[in-house]
């Protein structure tokens, strides 16, 4: 079961960040800004840098590196985006797409903030519970 979550977790945030990688950050960068929660400088940052976090997180998940940090980092991340959809679901605003997965899937708000808090879910027991997810890591690997 824990080996599924940390796959599951990991292919989610390596799609979701090639995603954004591949096309032109301009196009997260407008998701970032219909949210209106951050200035728009910090919005350029994490634009351009939140895709990179989100593809290592996942990669270091499905190959099973740093099994226990890469965990944690799904786990504030899935914090952050639950907080940035649950206060655009409040303030009623006008988004129809999530943006999650760039222009990929297309999801409304509540729906990605039901799959945001289950895989927040997720990443707690695994990583309450990482070593029951070692099975095929590189973790177990190394620590011979």
């Amino acid at each position: 079961m824990f080996l599924i979550f940390r796959i599951l977790i990991g292919a989610i945030f390596l799609i979701s960040g090639f995603e954004k990688l591949t096309s032109p950050y301009q196009n997260f960068l407008f998701i970032i800004q219909s949210y209106d929660i951050v200035p728009d400088n910090l919005a350029l940052i994490t634009a351009k840098v939140l895709p990179w976090i989100e593809l290592l997180t996942g990669l270091f998940l499905i190959i099973g590196l740093w099994i226990k940090e890469a965990t944690f980092a799904s786990m504030l991340m899935f914090a952050a985006f639950i907080t940035v959809v649950g206060q655009a679901m409040v303030r009623k605003l006008p988004i129809d797409d999530c943006g999650c997965f760039g222009e990929m899937v297309t999801l409304p708000l509540y729906a990605v903030f039901a799959m945001d808090v289950t895989l927040l879910v997720f990443s707690i027991l695994l990583y309450l519970n990482y070593t029951k997810a070692l099975q095929f890591s590189l973790d177990r690997q190394f620590e011979r």
